[in-house]
């Protein structure tokens, strides 16, 4: 009997992109599909599947369309779901075959969850031009680094009149 098993996936090696941070991205990203699962599907979704990612299991939730709103846990078909692959989480629909990124999910279901987790992701340098979250703008980026400074300052100020006496 002949093995007739092809594997698809590629070696890390002959990847364009780095698979050293897939699996913080994974944790980070499936914390926000957990949520979202929580807070907006309420019981219409099931974890009953998953994917090795990188040698690791992640699941894979499916539940009803954002979009098209097809699907129903009762009837057992769940169109849509976060799919997990090396660059993290993406939404994919089988019936309208919508497909978006986490982040861009996220802008468009809700903009203020998708800022907060733009900026998580850059806290932990994981946004940029060779990952699927772009940087938060300039304005944000500004006063965190104001704020890092002040506190800098204070710390300074303090440690120096502690010297003082």
């Amino acid at each position: 009997m002949s093995d007739n098993i092809r594997r698809l996936q590629q070696e890390p090696s002959k990847k364009w992109w780095n698979t050293k941070h897939t699996n913080l991205i994974l944790k980070l990203d499936y914390a926000y599909v957990d949520k979202l699962l929580l807070n907006y599907s309420g019981d219409n979704f099931t974890i009953s599947k998953g994917e090795f990612v990188c040698g690791e299991f992640h699941p894979k939730p499916e539940f009803t369309c954002e979009f098209c709103g097809k699907g129903r846990k009762k009837n057992k078909y769940t169109p849509a779901c976060f799919f997990p692959t090396e660059v993290g989480y993406i939404y994919k629909c089988s019936n309208c075959e919508t497909s978006h990124h986490l982040y861009q999910f996220l802008k468009i279901r809700n903009p203020e969850v998708a800022l907060k987790y733009q900026i998580e992701r850059w806290h932990r340098n994981l946004t940029g031009s060779s990952y699927n979250c772009p940087e938060p703008p300039k304005s944000i980026k500004r006063e965190y680094y104001q704020r890092k400074e002040k506190e800098l300052k204070e710390r300074n100020k303090r440690m120096y009149q502690h010297k003082q006496g």
